[in-house]
């Protein structure tokens, strides 16, 4: 009875075996293997509210807003040179100097010529003003005199008429007015002549002449010392020591590192996305990695003939001074911009018999759901329709799986 009851419980575990494919059949002579459940694994991201922003980047040359030729106004002599290439310096300062022997000699010529011009002037006044007296008060006696016999002629006359006076004191009061008259009016006519204005007037007109030519010599004086005319920073000198510099030729050459700008050329398709005073990025590889601020200060109403292309000038800003005019750099144009619009990365978007599909996570399967897109940076698109912010968007992976299929989130930023 003992023996009956061991063989029962072996063939009971044997079976139990047998159900679970532990042991193996005799016909195969193989064991069975037990199946495990396949899935995808994949990477997610939250379908969520984003800012897009489309740009196209352009290359360029920095030019200097202000690059100013300094041209001596008078030919001479470099007698010294106060600047060197690289140098900064303010408005007002000595770039060079001329020599100034020859005008100084020149200046001393027109000073000693306007002064005999003063002295003439100044005696031809005093003389003026002397006549000018003597006629007035020569007027003032004439007229005196004239009416005093005048009213004796009218007293005589009354007198003979009355019979009280003969004839020949009549004739004599009408004589003496008459001589009085005109010993004034031949003296009134000389002192005119000798108080004419036309003497004074030239005399007036060969001292400002002379002022002039004065005012010129100290001028060419001045301008034997070369100055800057702006702020900036000497790109080019030109002369040199006991060498002639003349107006024909600049001299020196300055330039504003504060005012830079760069010229660009855009195509047609994008010249129309661009907005007057919108702020740029720009980049210049030779001096950082990082980016300088820049603007649209002009959009070129035409294209180039040849290129067909639009220029555009960008004012860069450079007030540390690290940019130079000839460098190279690169713009950043923003042209096309959406706020607060649903997106996911561009590479979850896939094409499949003529739709558009996006795959999401619902549980631990993926599905399919097709959607409209919109604006595409290349990194992130928008979705104008089909999905819900929260979803959650498989981003790798996405082209193995299929709508059902199981899959596993192993990556992301699940929400």
């Amino acid at each position: 009875m003992g023996k009956t009851g061991k063989k029962g419980k072996i063939v009971i575990l044997l079976a139990v075996l047998m159900a679970f494919g532990v042991v193996t059949g005799c016909s195969s002579g193989k064991p069975t293997a037990v199946v495990e459940e396949k899935y995808i694994p994949v990477e997610v991201e939250a379908a969520g509210m984003q800012t897009l922003v489309n740009t196209a980047t352009v290359s360029g040359m920095i030019s200097s807003d202000t690059d100013v030729s300094v041209i001596p106004e008078v030919a001479g002599k470099v007698m010294s040179v106060n600047v060197k290439v690289g140098d900064y310096v303010s408005q007002g300062a000595v770039l060079f100097r001329l020599d100034a022997t020859d005008i100084e000699k020149q200046v001393g010529s027109m000073q000693a010529s306007l002064q005999l011009a003063e002295a003439s002037y100044q005696k031809n006044k005093e003389q003026w003003d002397t006549g000018k007296t003597s006629l007035e008060r020569t007027q003032a006696l004439a007229n005196e005199k004239i009416t005093d016999a005048k009213q004796n002629l009218a007293n005589t006359k009354a007198l003979y008429d009355a019979g009280a006076v003969a004839k020949v004191q009549l004739d004599q009061a009408e004589l003496t007015l008459k001589e009085l008259e005109s010993s004034f009016a031949s003296q009134l006519e000389q002192l005119e002549v000798q108080t004419s204005d036309s003497t004074l007037k030239m005399a007036e007109a060969q001292l400002n002449q002379a002022q002039v030519g004065y005012n010129q010599a100290l001028e060419t004086l001045d301008n034997a010392v070369v100055t800057a005319p702006v702020d900036g920073v000497v790109s080019q000198v030109n002369v040199t020591v006991g060498n002639m510099a003349t107006s024909a030729q600049s001299a020196l050459s300055l330039t504003n590192k504060n005012s830079l700008y760069t010229t660009i050329s855009v195509a047609e398709n994008l010249v129309n996305r661009l907005t007057q005073g919108n702020v740029v990025q720009v980049t210049v590889p030779t001096v950082s990695a990082g980016s300088f601020v820049g603007k649209i200060d002009n959009i070129g109403p035409s294209s180039d003939p040849k290129t067909h292309l639009y220029p555009v000038k960008i004012l860069v800003a450079n007030a540390e001074g690290l940019i130079k005019p000839g460098m190279f750099v690169k713009v950043q144009l923003t042209t096309e911009e959406k706020a607060g619009v649903m997106a996911i990365k561009s590479e979850a978007v896939v094409l499949k018999n003529d739709k558009t599909i996006v795959y999401v996570v619902d549980g631990d399967k993926a599905v399919a759901k097709e959607v409209v897109t919109g604006l595409d940076t290349g990194v992130d698109i928008e979705i104008l329709k089909g999905l819900t912010q929260g979803d959650q968007v498989i981003i790798k992976g996405q082209t193995l799986v299929a709508d059902g299929h199981k899959v596993k989130v192993v990556g992301g930023e699940e929400s």
